[in-house]
């Protein structure tokens, strides 16, 4: 029968032999005197480097950095403003030759009814809603969502200037009982004097009787002069500021010519006012000093 042989017992053989050479080594040198004779402590240095180098070391096992998977950084996407969702509504269309709109509808208890139009940058708008009790009131917002006007303040009246080109939406909130209602939307026509020149001349039609309006923007201490023909002076001219509101030139003084040094640097409306709602054809000279 064979027995395996342990490694403890073939360590121990092996360290026998060590020794045994070394103290044979140790007396054949002592008959040679120019041989220095070794210690017994340089014996247990030898034993132990031999064992040293015959034992298995554990060496730790180093980690390759390309082993370590890199940290994934997400990429950064873009911020996506949300869609603003547009009511229906009901296109408002101008006259040809006209600058104002007017829709007149019934409306309900607590309905709202939506109607768009589209406007460029930097026009002025005017928006008025009237009814029989006064109680049927305005939003504005644009196409982008963006509010002029809320329906939580409960207006009848509006004007501005427009930020954008793009569609404007108009809300109309019923009162308190089943009424008409009248919406008015104005948007003046801006006047341009060629470069050199110091007046404009004009020319149109009160389309389906409603007025025309221009807007000029001028500088406080020019002089602003406005002369209205027609046939039969069948329209008259209104004039007023912008930005302050204030009246410069009411219709009802029925005139036709007007100046004035004017006081403050804004944009000014001046209408040209059919009588009792005519369709007439005229000329506006429109002059600066």
């Amino acid at each position: 029968m064979f027995h395996s042989r342990s490694p403890r017992r073939g360590k121990n053989i092996l360290v026998s032999a060590l020794v045994v050479l070394l103290i044979t080594v140790a007396c054949v040198g002592s008959a040679a005197p120019s041989v220095p004779t070794t210690s017994p402590n340089d014996v247990a240095t030898v034993v132990a480097a031999t064992m040293q180098a015959i034992t298995p070391q554990n060496t730790p096992t180093s980690i390759p950095a390309t082993a370590i998977p890199p940290t994934l950084v997400p990429p950064t996407l873009p911020v996506v403003a949300p869609t603003p969702v547009l009511p229906n509504a009901t296109r408002i269309n101008f006259l040809t030759g006209a600058t104002a709109g007017v829709v007149s509808a019934p409306i309900q208890p607590g309905q709202t009814q939506y109607y768009v139009l589209q406007a460029m940058q930097g026009q002025p708008m005017i928006v008025m809603v009237d009814s029989l009790n006064h109680d049927v009131t305005l939003s504005i917002n644009t196409q982008g969502g963006t509010s002029l006007l809320s329906a939580s303040a409960k207006q009848t009246t509006w004007q501005g200037r427009l930020p954008t080109t793009e569609d404007y939406y108009l809300g109309i909130y019923g009162g308190a009982t089943m009424e008409n209602f009248t919406l008015t939307v104005q948007i003046p026509a801006r006047i341009q004097i060629a470069q050199g020149a110091d007046k404009a001349i004009l020319s149109g039609q009160t389309a389906g009787g409603y007025n025309v309006d221009y807007v000029a923007y001028a500088v406080q201490g020019q002089t602003m002069s406005l002369n209205l023909n027609s046939q039969g002076n069948s329209v008259v001219l209104s004039v007023w500021g912008f930005a302050d509101g204030q009246p410069y030139l009411r219709y009802v003084t029925e005139q036709t010519s007007f100046s004035m040094k004017l006081p403050s640097t804004q944009d000014y409306i001046i209408e040209v006012v059919p009588r009792a709602g005519a369709v007439v054809s005229y000329s506006l000279v429109v002059k600066f000093q």
